[in-house]
């Protein structure tokens, strides 16, 4: 474990009256969004993360960070709302261009993504179709 994202829990149309319009929230629910304190509010995007969500809110490794490496995770992991997306400048040789809501990725990318563990609860619950991406893959635990 990193850190946990703390804040608020607040709704899309609460989102939309923030003072930045929810530019730093994380989609933790079909209608839910932290809207993070420090650290969270800092993390960054990444399409070849060093870290990903679990439960919601805890920030974990899921490889290992050199000391002065940027903590940043896939934003796609917390995203299905079809409202938003991004322009991507990560520089990641596994850069995708764009970040999107979790089920508009490629198959493969969504396979490495759900065999790290770092999907959002409610992403799993929301799209039956990833039964089939998940059955065959070990679980990941928590180092």
């Amino acid at each position: 474990m990193i850190f946990y994202v703390t804040g608020p829990v607040v709704s899309f149309q609460e989102c939309l009256r923030l003072p930045d319009e929810g530019e730093n929230t994380f989609q933790i629910g079909t209608d839910s969004y932290v809207n993070p304190g420090f650290p969270g509010r800092f993390i960054n995007h990444s399409c070849d993360p060093n870290a990903g969500l679990v439960d919601d809110t805890c920030v974990v490794a899921i490889r290992q960070i050199n000391p002065g490496e940027e903590i940043c995770f896939d934003y796609s992991t917390t995203m299905l709302e079809r409202l938003w997306e991004l322009d991507c400048f990560c520089a990641s040789p596994k850069c995708r261009k764009k970040i999107k809501d979790f089920d508009l990725l490629p198959v493969e990318v969504q396979r490495r993504l759900l065999r790290l563990g770092i999907v959002q609860n409610y992403i799993l619950e929301k799209i039956p179709s990833l039964d089939t991406l998940i059955q065959d893959i070990p679980a990941v635990t928590s180092a």
